[in-house]
């Protein structure tokens, strides 16, 4: 029988995920159809990309969330539309939106598979988004299959009581195939790169103190914080150990430019689902070093593609990013082996295993 079409549904407006979904429609070209909002920040970009698009208005804000409800009536209708035309068998929300917990009755009422990408089964510490987690959540409640980046995530779901039968462990692909220029190696002063948005629980002030312990050590390394949301006090800190700042959202096309200008990204993160960022870099071809929290340990092979802390402490990062500024050969291999993770955890792999997944609902 044939399983039909798959249409991969994502309404969000920004971030990791975007970029996920455009790599996702290059991979896919006609083999999937992609409903995404108007508002995306990468709406065009999908839209060239190759696979057939649905386009739909969302909101720009957060308070459009409740003031444009009344455009889920024709967001309903697109997807009738788009399920009909394109015989479409099977729905995967590629995250959960605040709207979606609205259109699953109805979407599981039109007798298409709906298969749920969970990336967070809790709420992040300092993340404004975790407000509305459990609510997310419901998306997956009543999935034909729950998909998870990581075991870790797949746990905390179980533990909350999710059906493990229904549960399925994929894995995050690396995101930036499509331009991505691996960094060059510097032979005398290595740089460490933290990237992205500024909360609690990416813990930026491990990162700091790291740094200050070795800086104190006398060693030399370049580093900096670019990435979005309140710096604090951790300003003057960061000043004070010459880091380059530039604390503002970082547009999609700006990324490999970036990523190409540092020997490694650090991810001092104090609790994690897994990590985007992480695998931006390896998109990119630059290892990652980072403390052992959650799903992170899951996307680094330790001494092949980045450095695992032994713990989440200050100590324990610096020491090491002290043996990646110690080794010039250590850097070439982990570069060499961030490059190999291009492929072994590419989009492609992906898309491949997800459409497996589907056709065994």
């Amino acid at each position: 029988m044939d399983p039909g079409r798959t249409l991969f549904l994502y309404l969000g407006r920004r971030g990791a995920l975007s970029a996920f979904t455009l790599e996702l429609a290059r991979e896919a070209g006609q083999r999937a159809v992609f409903c995404i909002s108007r508002q995306n920040e990468l709406h065009d970009e999908i839209a060239r990309a190759g696979a057939p698009v649905v386009s739909v208005n969302t909101f720009r804000t957060n308070l459009g969330a409740i003031g444009r409800l009344p455009r889920l009536w024709a967001l309903r209708r697109r997807l009738d539309e788009a399920i009909k035309e394109y015989g479409v068998g099977t729905i995967v929300v590629l995250m959960p939106h605040v709207w979606t917990p609205l259109l699953k009755r109805w979407l599981r009422q039109s007798g298409t598979r709906y298969v749920v990408i969970v990336h967070d089964a809790a709420a992040h510490p300092g993340d404004p988004t975790g407000l509305v987690n459990r609510w997310l959540l419901r998306d997956a409640a009543s999935a034909d299959i729950i998909v998870t980046l990581s075991a870790h995530v797949a746990r905390q779901l179980a533990e909350r009581g999710f059906p493990a039968e229904r549960i399925r462990v994929l894995f995050h692909p690396t995101l930036g195939h499509s331009g991505g220029h691996a960094a060059t190696p510097a032979p005398e002063m290595p740089s460490f790169l933290f990237f992205g948005r500024v909360m609690a629980y990416k813990g930026l002030p491990l990162f700091v103190e790291a740094c200050e312990i070795l800086k104190g050590e006398g060693l030399h390394f370049g580093l900096a914080a670019i990435g979005e949301g309140d710096l604090g006090p951790l300003r003057l800190r960061l000043d004070a150990l010459g880091a380059e700042i530039d604390n503002r959202w970082i547009a999609h096309d700006e990324v490999a430019a970036v990523m190409a200008r540092f020997d490694a990204v650090v991810l001092p993160n104090i609790e994690a689902s897994q990590s985007g960022v992480a695998a931006t870099a390896l998109g990119h071809g630059v290892p990652v070093i980072a403390t052992p929290a959650g799903g992170i340990v899951e996307q680094l092979r330790d001494g092949a593609t980045g450095l695992l802390a032994e713990g989440i402490s200050a100590q324990a990062l610096a020491s090491a990013m002290r043996r990646f500024i110690a080794d010039p050969a250590l850097r070439r291999r982990l570069r060499e082996g961030a490059a190999s993770a291009r492929e072994s955890l590419s989009m492609d792999w992906f898309l491949q295993e997800l459409l497996t997944l589907e056709r065994l609902a």
